[in-house]
């Protein structure tokens, strides 16, 4: 009976590791941190450099393409999660991006809106929040951009 049971719930509790949450980001104080999040979470090294560490889910054409993105600035210790295409993602019910921002606006208090400037240098506009429990110093943000849902960590 105790085999059984194991085989019962070891499938539920693998998967259940495969989706990040905001008790995840919670957690993230410094790059070691991140890592465990990313690595425990099932992301696979990209093209990292000597600024920036990059982890992706789902990557195509050497790793310049992902499903889910995350990186880590070394610099000054911000953060991301990106999840791509949120509009197939959610014809399929397996966005995690909307989980955690539903536990982001129950859990946390809002404090305004930032700005950030990704990639292509674009200014996007984010929600920003403070987390009880949180290791991170800074403010936790998020917004869609171009279709893309991003939490983001502001950092003091």
């Amino acid at each position: 009976m105790k085999k059984l049971f194991f085989v019962l719930l070891f499938p539920v509790s693998f998967f259940a590791q495969e989706k990040l949450t905001l008790d995840n980001i919670l957690t993230i104080s410094d790059k070691n941190s991140f890592l465990k999040e990313v690595i425990e979470n099932g992301y696979s090294e990209g093209n990292s450099t000597k600024d920036k560490i990059y982890y992706g889910k789902g990557f195509k054409k050497e790793k310049t393409e992902a499903t889910d993105w995350a990186e880590y600035t070394l610099s000054n210790g911000e953060f991301y999660f990106e999840q791509s295409n949120l509009s197939y993602v959610r014809k399929n019910g397996d966005c995690y991006y909307d989980v955690v921002v539903a536990d982001i606006k129950a859990k946390c208090n809002f404090l305004g809106i930032k700005e950030h400037k990704g990639k292509t240098k674009k200014v996007n506009n984010f929600t920003t929040y403070d987390c009880p429990g949180k290791s991170y110093k800074g403010e936790i943000g998020f917004a869609q951009v171009d279709g893309n849902g991003v939490v983001l960590l502001f950092s003091k």
